[in-house]
Parts: C-alpha cells; sequence; structure tokens
C-alpha cells in the first residue's frame, strides 16, 4: 500500500470504523489512483492483471483426491464441511480489457475468497466472516471497499441467503485480522489455481501469513451463510 493509503486504512482500523464506514472514504479517485499503483507493485500481480488471469476451478472431487494437507484437498474438504459452493457474492466479474488493477483485484478476492478462508483459518461463522473480511482490508483495502460498495447495490443482496453478506457490514474492523492482512498482501500476485498440490502450511509460511490467536480458533458461532451452521473445521486440537 501507498504510505497515505496504509496511513488511512490503519486509522480506520484504529478507531474500529465498520466494513460499511470505509466504503465513502476509500472511494475517491485518487485513492482509486493509489491502490491501482499499489496493486501494481505485488510481485505478480501486473502479469495476472494483463492476462486477465481467471482459470475455472477443477471439480471438488478432484480435489479431494489431493494428498492430505495440501491446499487442494484442505479447499475441497472445507467446501463439503459448510457445503458451500465457489462464486457465492453477487457481483460480476469485471475482466475486460479496460479492467483496473483494482477492480481485476475485485475479482480475485471474489474468486479467492474461500482459498484465503482456507489459508488464513477462518470458519464461516458471523464473528469470522467480520475477521476474514478485515484480513482482506489489511490486503487490499480500497478493492474491499469497492467490492463492498458493489455489493451493497446489488439487486440480490435482499434474498435471505446472503444475510450473511449484509451482516458484515456494521462488523467492526479487526486490528490483529487487519495486521495480518497487511503482512500477507503478496498472495494477491500468487497463482492459486496452480498451487493445489502444495502443502497449506508451507504456503502459509511463503505468504508471511502469521498463526491466528489460540483463542480464535474453533470457536462455534451463528453461522447465517447459506442457513447452515456446523462445528468448526478448524478444530483447535486437530488444526488443517
Amino acid at each position: 500500500m501507498s504510505r497515505s493509503l496504509n496511513e488511512l486504512a490503519r486509522d480506520l482500523t484504529r478507531r474500529r470504523a465498520t466494513l460499511g464506514e470505509i466504503i465513502s472514504p476509500l472511494s475517491t479517485p485518487e485513492l482509486l489512483a493509489a491502490s491501482d499503483a499499489a496493486l501494481l507493485a505485488v510481485p505478480g500481480f501486473r502479469q495476472l492483471h494483463a492476462e486477465r488471469w481467471d482459470p475455472p476451478l477443477p471439480e471438488p472431487e478432484a480435489l479431494a483426491k489431493l494428498p492430505a494437507g495440501t491446499l487442494g484437498n484442505c479447499y475441497a474438504r472445507y467446501m463439503e464441511h459448510y457445503r458451500l459452493f465457489p462464486d457465492f457474492f453477487p457481483i460480476q466479474a469485471k475482466l475486460g480489457a479496460d479492467a483496473t488493477p483494482t477492480q481485476y483485484a475485485v475479482h480475485r478476492l471474489n474468486k479467492c475468497h474461500d482459498f484465503i478462508h482456507v489459508l488464513g483459518a477462518y470458519e464461516t461463522s458471523d464473528a469470522d466472516e467480520v475477521a476474514v473480511e478485515s484480513f482482506v482490508f489489511g490486503v487490499a483495502p480500497v478493492a474491499l471497499a469497492s467490492f463492498l460498495a458493489e455489493a451493497a447495490v446489488h439487486p440480490d443482496i435482499q434474498r435471505d441467503r446472503y444475510k450473511h453478506l449484509r451482516d458484515i457490514y456494521s462488523g467492526h474492523i479487526q486490528a490483529e485480522d487487519f495486521e495480518r492482512g497487511v503482512a500477507a498482501a503478496a498472495l494477491l500476485g500468487e497463482r492459486f489455481e496452480t498451487l493445489w498440490e502444495e502443502p497449506l502450511e508451507s504456503l502459509r509460511r511463503r505468504l508471511g501469513l502469521s498463526a491466528r490467536a489460540p483463542e480464535h480458533l474453533g470457536q462455534t458461532g451463528v453461522n447465517s451463510c447459506g442457513g447452515y451452521t456446523s462445528l468448526p473445521f478448524f478444530h483447535p486440537i486437530q488444526r488443517t
């Protein structure tokens, strides 16, 4: 992040702004330009943006057959555990030739949302959804604000299935998760769709993704995502 963008994001975090409150201050033309420049400086992202990298996801059954502990295996089991499916959020990808780096980052963060849950050991509880968006705020604050702004006015957001999404706007940015995201900003330059066989723990280390505090791991909680609640996936005794 540029210095001014970094300072603004940290100030909003210190003030415990809600995720809904970040939209307006991070939507100015100046900060959108700063976001584009910051993203293009992330190793690997410039080429991804130039290619508009957007490969299809493999079938979950194929990923589930990968060795235990790999990104693909953990991702497949996580999706099955919570009965999730890709492309959950109600926004359209901006992948045309005129897509700005920030618009492309919105698409990547949207598509990779469940990868980030797995990488960061975030459950799908309402509390952890605020935590994972706080993490994304550290990775790419303007892209997150753009996503939230776009999702807020999407005609489908009032559907029952998106209560989980509507509720995060009133969630306060979590400082610990924000700092984890700042440290792991390089993840936006990764081609995750080629890393299914990489061990999850080594990928976390390579991305500079620190472990979550033990008290946050494996907690049960309300999960309104799709109306389904399950026991935690990242159990503190048997961590994935």
